[in-house]
Parts: C-alpha cells; sequence; structure tokens
C-alpha cells in the first residue's frame, strides 16, 4: 500500500466513530440500539480485515509463484519466508528447506513470482548479515535464456560472519600471547638492571643505553605488530568481499565444475600414450623377427661384404693402373690429349675416308648393277655373251643358252607287250 492509503483509511475509521458516536447520543430502543451495534461491530471487523489484507501479506497466498530448487553444503539461517533477491529487489521467498537424502546438504525449494525471470546463467548465492540473517541473492545474468520452473541448481554459500570473528579472534589472542611473552622478557630486562645498578655502578651507562636500544626496539616491535593487525583486518575484509562477490563465487563453482572433465581429458590422454607405447612397442617386436634372420645370417653377410670390398679394391686398383697408363708420358692416350698435331692428322684421315666413301658409293652402284645383270644373264660371262649382246631385260619369250650347258635327253616310253 502506498502513503496516500493511510490517511484516507484514518479518514474513513474517523468517520465511522463519529457516525457510531451520533449513534449513540440520539435515544433510541433496545432494537434500535442492538441493530446499531451490531452494524459498528461488522463495519469494524470489515475496516480490520481490510487493514490486514492492506498492510499484512496475505496477498502472497493468492500471487502466483512458480517452483525452483538451489541445493547448498549448508543452509545456516535459512528458513521458509526468508527474502530471495536479485540485484537487490525481492523477487520472492524460501517455501521450504529440505534435507537432501541422496547427496550431502541441504536442498531449498524458492517460489519466485510469476512476473520475476531469472536469466539461465544466474547464480544463487546465500548471503548472511552480522546478525545471521540470511538471504538468497541472485546474480543479474547475462544469457538470452531464462530458467524454465522446477529447475535444480547448485548454490554458493557464503562464509560465515562469525567463522571470520573467531578467526580475528584467535590472531588477536595470539598477538597478545606474543605481547605477554614481550612483557615477562621485558621484566626480567627490568630484574637484570636492578642487579646491575647494585652491583656495577660504574656500567650504569651501558645499561641504559642498552635499555634504551631494547626500548627502541620494543618501541619497533610494536609498530610492526600494529601494521600486521591492520594488514590482516584488510586483509580479512577483502577475503569477506570477494567470498560474498556472486561473480566470483559463480567461477568459483564453474571452476570446480570442469574439474571432473579435465581429470577425464587427462585420463583419455594417458590411456592414448599407453596405447601409442603398446602399439611402438608390437612395431618393436615385429622389426626384431624381421631382422632375427638378417642377424643368423650376418656372417654370411660379412664375408660376401668382405669378398665384394676385396674385388672393388681390385677393380680400383686396376682403374689406377690404368689413370697410371693414360696419364703416363708415352702414352697414346696422353699423347692424343697432348699433341695437337696427331689430332689434326686423325681429322685429316677421318675426313678422307669420307670422301673416299662417297666415291667409292658410284662404284659400288655399278657393281650391283653388275651383279644384277649377271644374275639375270648369266651367258654373258661366256663366248657367247661377249660375241652377242644382250639388253640387260629379261624376255619371258626369249630363251637363253647357256655356255657349256646341254639339254637332257627325254626318256621314250616303249610300248608294253
Amino acid at each position: 500500500m502506498d502513503d496516500r492509503g493511510i490517511p484516507i483509511v484514518a479518514h474513513r475509521v474517523l468517520s465511522l466513530s463519529s457516525a457510531f458516536h451520533t449513534l449513540l447520543s440520539t435515544p433510541m430502543s433496545e432494537r434500535n440500539l442492538q441493530f446499531r451495534v451490531g452494524l459498528f461491530v461488522i463495519t469494524a471487523v470489515g475496516i480490520a480485515g481490510a487493514l490486514i489484507i492492506q498492510f499484512g501479506e496475505v496477498q502472497k497466498y493468492w500471487k502466483k509463484t512458480y517452483a525452483i530448487a538451489v541445493h547448498f553444503e549448508e543452509a545456516r539461517g535459512t528458513h521458509p519466508g526468508c527474502p530471495v533477491r536479485m540485484n537487490g529487489v525481492t523477487i520472492g521467498e524460501v517455501g521450504q528447506v529440505i534435507l537432501s537424502e541422496n547427496e550431502p546438504g541441504v536442498l531449498v525449494v524458492l517460489q519466485i513470482h510469476e512476473d520475476r525471470r531469472i536469466r539461465r546463467d544466474a547464480q544463487p548465492a546465500l548471503v548472511q548479515s552480522l546478525f545471521g540473517d540470511a538471504a538468497i541473492e541472485f546474480s543479474g545474468g547475462q544469457s538470452p535464456e531464462y530458467l524454465a520452473p522446477n529447475k535444480r541448481l547448485k548454490g554458493l554459500t557464503s562464509q560465515d560472519p562469525m567463522k571470520a570473528v573467531e578467526n580475528l579472534e584467535k590472531t588477536v589472542s595470539t598477538t597478545l600471547a606474543s605481547f605477554e611473552a614481550t612483557s615477562r622478557e621485558w621484566q626480567s630486562v627490568g630484574r637484570n638492571i636492578n642487579t646491575l645498578v647494585e652491583t656495577e655502578r660504574g656500567s650504569i651507562d651501558d645499561v641504559v643505553n642498552q635499555a634504551a636500544i631494547a626500548l627502541d626496539t620494543f618501541t619497533q616491535t610494536m609498530q610492526n605488530a600494529s601494521k600486521t593487525m591492520t594488514t590482516a583486518s584488510h586483509t580479512l575484509e577483502s577475503t569477506n568481499r570477494l567470498l560474498d562477490d556472486p561473480q566470483l563465487q559463480a567461477n568459483l563453482k564453474r571452476t570446480i565444475a570442469t574439474l571432473p572433465q579435465m581429470a577425464e581429458e587427462t585420463r583419455q590422454t594417458i590411456a592414448a600414450a599407453r596405447s601409442s607405447i603398446q602399439k611402438m612397442s608390437e612395431n618393436l617386436d615385429k622389426l626384431s623377427m624381421a631382422t632375427d634372420p638378417l642377424a643368423e645370417q650376418s656372417q654370411t653377410l660379412v664375408s660376401h661384404l668382405n669378398g665384394s670390398l676385396r674385388q672393388l679394391e681390385s677393380l680400383l686398383t686396376e682403374l689406377n693402373e690404368v689413370a697410371t697408363a693414360v696419364n703416363h708420358g708415352d702414352g697414346s692416350l696422353r699423347k692424343f690429349a697432348e699433341n695437337p698435331e696427331l689430332y689434326n692428322n686423325l681429322n685429316k684421315s677421318a675426313t678422307s675416308l669420307s670422301l673416299l666413301l662417297k666415291n667409292i658409293e658410284p662404284i659400288m652402284a655399278d657393281v650391283r648393277v653388275f651383279s644384277d645383270r649377271v644374275a639375270r644373264h648369266p651367258e654373258i660371262l661366256g663366248v657367247g655373251g661377249a660375241l652377242r649382246g644382250s639388253s640387260g631385260i629379261k624376255n619371258p619369250d626369249e630363251e637363253i643358252e647357256q655356255a657349256g650347258f646341254q639339254e637332257p635327253v627325254k626318256p621314250v616310253r616303249r610300248p608294253q607287250p
């Protein structure tokens, strides 16, 4: 209810009170009095109900909500009715607090107002004040998608302020114990000083100087202790601020959530390395099996290799002798390489031979024609051939008589009796 509704209700109450006073002040019968009293009671009850509905939290019983379950490791100070906020604005309240039976921790059921939407990446965190009042705070989130009803989330628990105070108390107790030990040392120093003053009057100045130095050291120690206390206080405050930051808690939670995946990837990497090593061992075994026959025949191979090397050495020796003969001054190749006149003579001989071959070609052609003619007309080699020339062309109708050739006598067949 806004601030304008309070004066209106008060004005109505005053109006009803004045009307009731007017009714009571006028003379009436007993029936009229009972009627007026009943009317006043009904009006008062109606006004009281309206005030309860207006100023109380009765509207939550018919306001529509949806449930979101959040699991916490511990939920100190959480009870039904605790506020649920997002960015400082109340968006619902705690409906139930259930001890989880399947896993350690507490399951808190939140009743979120229907008109309040929570983003999918919003992180719930349980925060506590110094007085122990608990509340559940949602981070804003940046996802464009929203959580559907009846979803389950993992919540973060902030550090208990009382535990921080207990830790600070332990630190202060340790510091006070150190101060007490220092005080006892100073008492011992004082007793020693008194003893020195009583026994050695001449060394009082030295003792005073040492005491001044010790006092200066004690002062520096106290200053360092004060700085240490201040630093511890600042560290504690910074730690509380960091631990209360929902975003940091969400990042830490996501990091912890990725640890199983990292462990699984590491396990897979180790398994792959083990498989690779096993395959390498198998390949080495196969290579060993393949090289075993070579190892068994190594002696034979070495002997063959030695024989081949000896043959190669002999060949190289012969080549060396050939090269020595070539490089010798009396050798033909050496003379041919160093005497240009010999090369020129050889070149001229080759040229003359080429010309001679060209001149022999017509003679060879004539010899080929002559041999062809002799093959066609061998009678030209006899006397008849010398007396009777021939055209050199073979005539199929012409009978050629060869010198010294006589036709055979045909046999005469006798009649049979």
